[in-house]
């Protein structure tokens, strides 16, 4: 593929703390997509995209009202198959058929979409071994403590990184932290007999993050 010779410039930026993401969106839900589609280009705050359209079964639900199955749009970098693209940014969205994920999303005129254009905000979860649920009801608090519970178990499904790398594990260690804070101790502690000397490093760093700054726990859930 050809190039550009500058990265093409986005104007949006990741949201800085994982609550964030949160507070920018009308639903927040866990689910898994059955399938994923190319639906044409849009353009977006002047900046031409490729949208595709995924349909989610809906298990869980953290904020907002939602069937059980819907239909959402994502978006893509738009590639002229000329002059090509040089990227350079946050890692991109990317909803593959079979994968369950939390999901962010917006209402807007067409239908439901996701809350930050192009980038990748949702997080890859485990497989569900329930019942569908509707938390929508609970306090802040304890849907923040459920989501951090889904988040703990897929890092802890990850498999072991190869040597030199923290893995995808190491990708939910902030986001546990943003929103439970000193409960995640005994998550951090989970990685420390890790096999990968690179992520068990890394998760005693999260640990004398919490330690360090005197972060105390007040969830109701046991850890």
């Amino acid at each position: 593929m050809a190039q550009t010779n500058a990265s093409k410039a986005i104007p949006w930026a990741m949201p800085g703390n994982f609550l964030d993401r949160l507070r920018i969106s009308d639903l927040v839900v866990a689910g898994t997509v059955e399938y994923s589609a190319p639906s044409g280009a849009q353009t977006v705050h002047a900046e031409l995209l490729d949208t595709n359209i995924a349909r989610l079964r809906v298990d869980t639900i953290f904020r907002g009202k939602a069937e059980r199955s819907l239909d959402f749009t994502w978006f893509s970098l738009h590639v002229d198959p000329l002059r090509g693209i040089a990227y350079a940014g946050p890692p991109i969205a990317s909803f593959r058929a079979g994968k369950r994920y939390l999901v962010f999303l917006q209402h807007s005129g067409s239908g439901w979409v996701v809350s930050i254009p192009l980038y990748a905000i949702e997080m890859e979860l485990a497989p569900s071994s329930g019942p569908p649920r509707d938390l929508s009801s609970l306090s802040t608090k304890r849907r923040n403590e459920a989501i951090a519970q889904e988040l703990e178990t897929a890092a802890l499904s990850m498999p072991v990184p190869p040597p030199g790398v923290t893995g995808e594990a190491d990708s939910y260690f902030g986001p546990v932290l943003d929103l439970i804070g000193g409960c995640a101790e005994p998550f951090y502690r989970r990685f420390l007999p890790s096999p990968s000397p690179d992520l068990a490093s890394d998760a005693l760093r999260w640990l004398n993050l919490v330690m360090s700054t005197h972060k105390t726990c007040k969830t109701a859930l046991t850890q």
